[in-house]
């Protein structure tokens, strides 16, 4: 056996590798967010998706409410198709209006317009199009109006219509994007609590209750007031942590790498902001430049800090050999060179080293496993 453990030399290969000081933390994520709640929620009709990226001014939902019946959907949609009923027979006997042609023609085109941006074979702005489009029905609804009115029938319809329409605008609620964000319908109850504009003033025991799953507190308006959608800024968020590590001594405006737990292709650039010590306690603010969409709904994980990255190179720690009351590792050219090493960090499986002399150890090279 020692015969073949001498022909067969066991090696491995150096690679590149760095350390840093970890700390572990609880991590609650606040982001900027607006919460949309209605009173007497009956239905919503959406007009995005989940986590969709929208202009400011699009409409996300139409928000119907106890006051809204399906009755009253039912009789306009009964009245429009008998005003076209009416319009169709008048108007087949009064081609020549020039007004009610222009009228036409631009509506024509601007569906046609709407048409090939939608298909992508044309640029523009589809809010701006569908705006243009809604104002040259309703001018040519109002002409119509006019210029009939002198037929009861057909004036009756139109008054019933717009009698219907202001009875569901008042319990509907359009909502629009106050800015260009993220829209979610997932709501976990604590968008108040954890609102950005408290960032600085949440308490630690807050910030417990949250990581424990405490139920947010809430007042009576919001306890009548059922969440319906959050609009969410798609850059910029904050974590707070919660730690007990006794050697982390946070700076202000010191940078760290976090690593979120479910997350751990992801690695963040924060910023403290403040932070504080209660007992063995500690909370740590933390500004994210970053992308929020990952964690758009995400509200607590396990946090690992990063701080003082240090570069080296990676080794098996079965390659470290103490020679003479020194660490080093024995590289496998001119029969066998140890080279003395500062051990920066190890594991069970690896160590990042760096030698002694500049340019003794380099990435690639082979050494000596024992």
């Amino acid at each position: 056996y020692l015969a073949i453990d001498n022909l067969v030399q066991r090696t491995a290969v150096i690679e590149s590798g760095g350390a840093s000081t970890q700390h572990a933390a609880e991590a609650v994520i606040m982001r900027k967010e607006t919460l949309t709640t209605a009173e007497g929620l009956t239905s919503v009709k959406y007009f995005a998706e989940e986590g969709e990226w929208i202009r400011k001014g699009a409409k996300i939902a139409e928000i119907y409410q106890s006051g809204a019946t399906k009755t009253e959907e039912h009789s306009l949609r009964r009245v429009r198709e008998q005003i076209r009923g009416q319009l169709k027979t008048k108007l087949a006997a009064d081609y020549g209006d020039q007004t009610l042609k222009r009228q036409e023609s631009q509506l024509i085109e601007y569906a046609h317009a709407l048409e090939l941006l939608v298909r992508g074979n044309q640029p523009g702005n589809l809010l701006n199009i569908e705006r243009q489009l809604q104002s040259a029905l309703s001018t040519r609804h109002s002409y119509l109006r006019t210029k009939f009115s002198g037929d009861q029938t057909l004036t009756g319809m139109f008054n019933e219509e717009a009698t219907l329409i202001k009875s569901i605008e008042t319990w509907t609620n359009t909502r629009l994007a106050e800015s260009d964000c993220l829209v979610s319908f997932y709501t976990d109850g604590y968008e108040s609590m954890l609102d950005a504009d408290r960032f600085e003033t949440i308490t630690a025991a807050e910030v417990r209750d949250v990581l424990s799953g405490a139920p947010p507190t809430s007042t009576a308006v919001q306890r009548g007031r059922t969440p319906v959608l959050r609009e969410v800024r798609p850059t910029g968020w904050y974590l707070l942590l919660m730690s007990r590590d006794q050697g982390w001594k946070p700076v202000d405006g010191q940078t760290y790498k976090v690593k979120l737990s479910g997350l751990d292709n992801l690695v963040l650039d924060c910023t403290v902001t403040a932070s504080s010590r209660s007992g063995n306690e500690l909370l740590v603010r933390m500004t994210v430049t970053g992308d929020v969409k990952p964690v758009l709904n995400l509200r607590v994980a396990r946090a690992e800090v990063g701080e003082d990255y240090v570069a080296g190179l990676k080794v098996p720690t079965t390659a470290l050999y103490r020679q003479g009351g020194q660490m080093g590792v024995v590289r496998t050219d001119e029969g066998g060179v140890f080279v003395p090493i500062e051990l920066i960090s190890q594991d069970n499986q690896y160590a990042i080293i760096r030698p002694l002399s500049a340019g003794a150890l380099w990435e690639g090279q082979k050494i000596k496993v024992f």
